[in-house]
């Protein structure tokens, strides 16, 4: 296809036109060259911008203000004296979520059983909210959800097929029991807020064994988080900062494999041009001769040279371009 389009350009410059006939002359050879330019290239693309703009674009997706600690196991008598603890200590925490751990059972009364999806291998946790939290926008449906109605999350929704008025059914410690789906939510799932798969109106899980779940920042000592741990001892506390700080050293160990990577594939891709000039030089070297003996003079031969490494270049580099952000997308959409 490349060479085609080369074969239908209409060129007035002499050396241009020599240069595509040399080119168009060893279809073989030409595409070989075009195969190995454009994939050193890619790789050299895509390992640059792996190495800067992938990891710079993934610190900028941590929100500044972001809670850096969990407080999970909150029973319900402790919710009252752990939100004056941290009043006291001038800590704003996040909103307290109660948790009720159930597994997804029926859809419309159909078993789930068989379906591989991981929201359907596992408990889930579900939660009642009366105010609807403000990173979950309502993308379909109304809010809030009436009594016998959920709100579930959109994604979950996609993957199961639920759509608005199915009813879902799960098995809580207790006893099953069931609601119908009232509204769909967009979750940004890397907020480092809590997030549900489904949101219950007030009341609705009483019947089930509960315990809390709050978020805070704070970055004034560990203080107050010792004291914290010795007048809690049964609340676990979840340190997300210093996860993160493990999740940058590796990504930093990673940019640095990639710089020695792409220091590699540039030697290669130079050794792999001379390669390929090196072996097209004796037949250059002919056909110049006969250049030569037919009345083409230096400046020519010169620029018919260079314009037939400059096409190679571009449309390498072309390629190249398309290949990396094709697998650039790939990566953001299925892996980052």
């Amino acid at each position: 296809m490349l060479l085609n389009l080369l074969r239908g350009l209409t060129l007035t410059s002499l050396p241009l036109r020599l240069a595509v006939s040399r080119l168009l002359r060893q279809p073989w050879s030409t595409l070989s060259q075009l195969s190995a330019f454009s994939l050193s290239f890619m790789l050299l693309a895509l390992l640059l911008v792996l190495r800067g703009d992938l990891l710079d674009r993934w610190q900028q997706q941590m929100p500044p203000e972001s809670p850096n600690y969990f407080l999970i196991n909150i029973a319900t008598e402790q919710v009252a004296p752990l939100k004056v603890f941290l009043a006291e200590h001038q800590v704003i925490p996040e909103s307290f979520y109660p948790i009720v751990r159930a597994r997804l059972t029926a859809i419309n009364e159909k078993s789930t059983e068989g379906n591989q999806d991981e929201a359907l291998n596992r408990e889930l946790n579900l939660t009642w909210q009366d105010n609807r939290p403000d990173h979950n926008p309502i993308v379909a449906g109304s809010w809030p959800p009436k009594a016998s109605e959920v709100s579930m999350e959109e994604g979950l929704a996609k993957r199961l097929n639920v759509k608005l008025g199915d009813r879902v059914t799960f098995m809580g410690d207790t006893q099953d029991f069931s609601a119908t789906v009232s509204s769909l939510r967009k979750v940004d799932w890397e907020s480092l807020r809590p997030n549900f798969f489904f949101i219950f109106p007030s009341g609705a899980l009483d019947a089930q064994p509960q315990s809390w779940l709050t978020s805070f920042r704070w970055e004034n000592g560990n203080g107050m988080l010792t004291q914290l741990n010795r007048e809690f001892p049964t609340i676990s506390l979840l340190d997300i900062g210093a996860i993160l700080k493990q999740v940058s050293q590796v990504l930093e160990q990673v940019s640095r494999a990639l710089e020695v990577m792409v220091v590699l594939v540039t030697a290669c891709g130079m050794l792999l041009l001379l390669a390929q000039v090196q072996v097209g030089m004796r037949q250059r070297h002919q056909e110049l001769v006969v250049w030569r003996t037919l009345g083409a003079g230096k400046k020519l031969l010169r620029t018919t040279l260079w314009c037939e490494f400059a096409m190679l270049g571009m449309v390498a580099g072309l390629v190249a371009a398309i290949g990396a952000e094709t697998a650039l997308a790939v990566l953001q959409t299925r892996v980052f």
